[in-house]
């Protein structure tokens, strides 16, 4: 098939270039029928928490290189860490965490530097982009808007347009914004395409799925409400007593049916027949299995982490699926967080030179020495830990992996390991403890669940 084709098939049919003002507002239906859909299906709610659980579990932690950083800037950061958030309700992870489930609800976050009077004059703010001004369009010579986003002529971003109030708020008016200048604004979004304003909400395209799950539900609930009702009549036509009713041929069915105890009786009835609602369908289970699925392969997640399902697994699948999420949320982890977490430290070390009297050597002539840190997240239990302990002390013993490696990997910088190890070895010995004789490894007998 040509492209000529393509473009006229029913693929393409309505299809407009930069039909910005009808993308907008089917966008906006959108994120409303995914904060609906997450209220009302408890599925996608669990689904959409395992997800921000496993990216963002306990918050990323940045790693501050002692050569750079002082112990003071260190403890000012732990400190602010504590009251970042502009609501005032978490701490540093937990604003991680509602910019992650933001973004997969409504497609995109934002988080906002907010300034303060802190001791650190800085906080920050998740916003939904409900409150971006998404209709709001202007074209010019140089500068232009679309969707609530000033671009310069080359197209970087200037500004952002926010609504100064909810838009259920009475006072709501879709002319009352507030531009906040790009450098003040972190925008979170999965990108798909170049100068993509907006991103569609991952949990919308699951929708079908989700209700199609819940009406198998619904009909498997009324077939089973009917086959509990089906009950069994024989009838047999008796003549009607002449002296009751009169002269008359009329016959009146009688029924024939006789309990004793729990079993019932048809009298006169050679063959009974009963059929099943017309809903029922053998393949319901696994039609239901499949829905789950998608719902989860939607979602970025295994179908064991939606719905708890461990029945039809074994090591070598569950470990094939979770390699898969994991990569999954790694690439998020480092191309859409890190920088952004990256600057939300340059925030913060400009509300550090602001609140203290300490600098940072050389900062403002080159701010991007201080703002690569080692981001430590929170580390993945393995499967078999037995398995991957051994693994990597033969990665260590190889040179494959090196000790700080492992460290950072675990929240640590290789100082706080080995600090902690000689601490624990001290007082192993000042208290006579020694150290147990570790075991020679057998050779390891085969696991029939490994297959």
């Amino acid at each position: 098939m040509t492209y000529s084709s393509v473009t006229k098939s029913a693929l393409f049919k309505g299809a407009q270039l930069h039909d910005n003002e009808k993308s907008e507002s089917a966008l906006l239906k959108e994120i409303t029928a995914s904060h609906h859909l997450v209220r009302n299906n408890p599925l996608l709610r669990v689904g959409a928490s395992r997800f921000r659980a496993s990216c963002i579990g306990g918050g990323a932690k940045p790693v501050f290189d002692p050569t750079l950083f002082s112990e003071t800037f260190i403890q000012s950061f732990n400190e602010w860490a504590l009251y970042c958030d502009f609501y005032e309700n978490t701490n540093f992870a937990g604003v991680q965490a509602l910019a992650v489930i933001t973004m997969l609800l409504d497609g995109s976050a934002f988080i906002v530097r907010r300034r303060t009077l802190h001791p650190i004059p800085l906080q920050l703010q998740v916003v939904s982009p409900l409150s971006l001004a998404i209709g709001l369009e202007q074209t010019g010579s140089g500068s232009y808007v679309r969707g609530g986003i000033m671009y310069a002529k080359n197209g970087k971003v200037k500004k952002y347009a926010f609504y100064k109030l909810p838009r259920d708020h009475p006072d709501f008016d879709e002319d009352s914004v507030n531009w906040l200048p790009a450098e003040d604004v972190i925008h979170l979004k999965d990108m798909v395409h170049v100068a993509q304003s907006t991103a569609q909400p991952w949990i919308s395209p699951g929708a079908d799925f989700a209700k199609q799950y819940q009406d198998n539900q619904t009909v498997e609930i009324k077939s089973r409400m009917k086959r509990v009702g089906q009950q069994v009549f024989a009838l047999k036509e008796t003549d009607v007593s002449q002296t009751v009713g009169g002269p008359t041929s009329q016959k009146t069915p009688q029924r024939l049916v006789h309990q004793a105890g729990g079993v019932t009786f048809l009298n006169g009835v050679k063959e009974v027949k009963t059929a099943s609602p017309a809903e029922i369908a053998g393949n319901y289970q696994e039609h239901n299995n499949q829905v789950l699925r998608m719902i989860a392969g939607l979602l970025g997640i295994t179908y064991e982490m939606l719905t708890g399902d461990l029945t039809q697994v074994n090591y070598s699948s569950i470990r094939a699926g979770m390699i898969n999420h994991r990569r999954l949320v790694s690439q998020l982890r480092e191309i859409v967080l890190g920088p952004a977490f990256n600057r939300i430290l340059g925030w913060f070390i400009d509300g550090f030179h602001l609140g203290t009297s300490e600098s940072l050597p050389n900062y403002f002539e080159n701010p991007y020495t201080y703002l690569n840190p080692t981001w430590i997240w929170p580390e993945w239990e393995e499967i078999d830990p037995l398995k991957a302990a051994k693994a990597l002390v033969l990665e260590v013993e190889s040179h494959i992996t090196s000790l700080e490696e492992v460290s950072n990997g675990r929240g640590k910088t290789l100082d706080q390991h080995l600090d902690g190890v000689q601490r624990s070895q001290q007082a192993k010995q000042s208290r006579g403890i020694e150290n147990a004789a570790s075991s020679t490894d057998d050779d390891e007998l085969p696991d029939d669940d490994d297959d």
